[in-house]
């Protein structure tokens, strides 16, 4: 495929990601844990079905008019983090999430009461044409009359749409170049998803993310649905495209609400030849948390489990995907830095210097940077511990972002680089699930593991870390992933057994036992296969710095 063909290309529906736009791949943004939902915040109450209401209620309560003044008055304020000059210093690691650095830092302004300040909320009036495109409300309200063009992006979570005003509207450059973006209905049959979870993602957006990222951020505002109709036709949508819908999402629908988003639309233009590079930075930097002798970083180390734990999947390998840590370390080999990684779909075109120095742009942009850099000052201390303040679900959120780079058909132009899909996700429902990853790859190996064997089989693990090719070579017992099949099909309790006590009897080896459909990780790791014998391999997957499983 030649690159002009490509970048000609629009980009596909996402699949797996309720982003803001499409992607040029299907299915190329996974959560944290993709086998797991659990603990993203979402509507606790919801109707799929439910018609809009035509009552006379009021669609902005007096208390949630309160929370509207207090979002007013913090957005008004000069906030930003401090996360820069934070990682100029030192940090203790001590065992206690107290050493951690608190909240972001704001300059300093005489005291206010919200009160003693008169904050206008705009609701969609029609002054939103000052021409400048840099409108942005507080709150908006959607006209009656506006229809959904198209299903942009779903997830477990939400559904974000392209919609068109009512002819003649006077607000239509209030709502250029944004989308619409509602929660599902978990449970049918339930009420009205409540303000509560709307008004609870604007102030989590504008209190602890709009600070630290700044216009990095997917700019992201409230819109009053109340008695627009939109909801019945955004679920008359869904049921005519149900076929076409990922298989996990055929069946769910917008619960009945009198709020949503609009975000910031950052699909390319079909016209003017630029297209949109979307991937998921996930852990910039090392997990606090990990084991020492870890050759591993967090992210490749979940991939490593995840792809062990079912590979007969149609997910792919680990080497396929970014290493987040070897983004833009020039240490490492090629292969293992090749900014492609972020792009899968590009591999083909490795040999264009057009798309090479793209991706390399990306992937030192100032954003990645400044996203590193949050991530390192919010936590100190990694997912084992409780956290003791908002940082560290901060940190846990920036960790699980999406990146969106708008590259440009002109190369004389900035790329547009930004994060989005900020869902707050309740720590006193998520935390349990972070820390038991956490213990699942410290305690399974995951980190440390220089082999995977199966049967008699070594392989090379599939996971093309950065850590793996940085360092000294590796001394001490070699790390084994050790693979035996697993008999119990369908049997999600059986498809990883949890080791907690690997067995290291004066052998040279640490290992560590894991179950395993073995027929279809044997097809899978052929690749990986390591010559025992004969002259040494030239493979990138032949790593010198690994232990030698012979020793011993």
């Amino acid at each position: 495929m030649k690159a002009q063909t490509f970048l000609q290309l629009p980009p596909q529906l996402v699949e797996d990601s309720a982003s803001n736009n499409g992607s040029s791949v299907a299915g190329d943004c996974f959560d944290d844990d993709f086998l797991s939902d659990a603990g993203r915040e979402s509507p606790s109450n919801a109707d799929s079905l439910a018609e809009d209401s035509d009552d006379e209620a009021v669609a902005v309560s007096s208390a949630d008019m309160a929370r509207l003044r207090a979002m007013s008055y913090d957005r008004s304020r000069d906030r930003r983090c401090d996360c820069d000059e934070d990682d100029d210093n030192s940090h203790n690691t001590n065992d206690s999430r107290d050493q951690s650095r608190t909240r972001p830092r704001t300059r300093q302004r005489p005291q206010l009461r919200i009160q003693d300040v008169d904050l206008a909320l705009d609701m969609g009036g029609d002054n939103g044409g000052d021409g400048d495109g840099a409108y942005q409300p507080l709150v908006s309200i959607l006209p009656r009359g506006t229809k959904p063009v198209r299903l942009v992006g779903e997830g477990a979570a939400n559904a974000v749409f392209e919609i068109k005003l009512p002819p003649g509207s006077r607000v239509g450059a209030q709502f250029q170049g944004k989308l619409l973006r509602v929660a599902k209905a978990p449970v049918l049959g339930r009420a009205p998803t409540s303000s509560d979870y709307y008004l609870r993602q604007q102030e989590f957006f504008i209190r602890e993310i709009q600070p630290h990222l700044g216009e990095h951020a997917v700019s992201q505002e409230l819109v009053v649905l109340h008695k627009s109709g939109i909801v019945d036709d955004l679920n008359a949508m869904l049921r005519d495209m149900n076929h076409q819908r990922k298989p996990k999402f055929q069946g769910s629908f917008i619960g009945h609400a009198s709020w949503g988003f609009l975000v910031e639309d950052m699909r390319p233009n079909g016209d003017d030849g630029s297209i949109l590079i979307e991937f998921k930075p996930k852990w910039l930097l090392q997990s606090p948390s990990a084991p020492k002798g870890a050759i591993r970083c967090r992210q490749c180390a979940l991939e490593l489990r995840n792809y062990l734990k079912t590979p007969g999947s149609k997910s792919p390998r680990p080497e396929r995907r970014p290493c987040p840590i070897a983004l833009a370390n020039p240490d490492c080999p090629q292969q293992v830095a090749s900014p492609f990684r972020i792009a899968p779909q590009l591999s083909a075109l490795q040999d264009d210097a057009r798309v090479q120095a793209i991706l390399d742009k990306i992937i030192h942009h100032k954003a990645i940077q400044k996203l590193r850099e949050c991530q390192k000052s919010l936590d100190h201390v990694g997912p084992l511990l409780p956290p003791t303040n908002l940082d560290f679900v901060v940190a846990m959120t920036l960790r699980d972002c999406t990146c969106f780079a708008l590259v440009p058909s002109n190369d004389d132009e900035e790329i547009k680089l930004r994060f989005g899909d900020f869902d707050f996700k309740d720590p006193e429902k998520k935390f349990n699930h972070w820390r038991g990853t956490e213990q699942d790859l410290i305690e399974g190996g995951f980190y440390t593991a220089d082999w995977v064997v199966c049967g008699d089989t070594y392989y090379h693990p599939p996971s093309l870390c950065s850590l793996e090719w940085s360092g000294k070579p590796r001394v001490g017992d070699a790390v084994i992933l050790l693979m035996e099949d697993n008999t119990t099909k369908h049997n999600k309790l059986s498809s990883y057994q949890k080791n907690g006590s690997p067995s290291s009897a004066k052998t040279g080896k640490t290992v560590y036992r894991h179950t395993a459909d073995l027929a279809a990780l044997h097809k899978g790791l052929e690749p990986f296969k390591r010559e025992m014998g004969g002259a040494q391999s030239d493979s990138i997957y032949n790593n010198p710095l690994r232990c030698d499983p012979r020793r011993g």
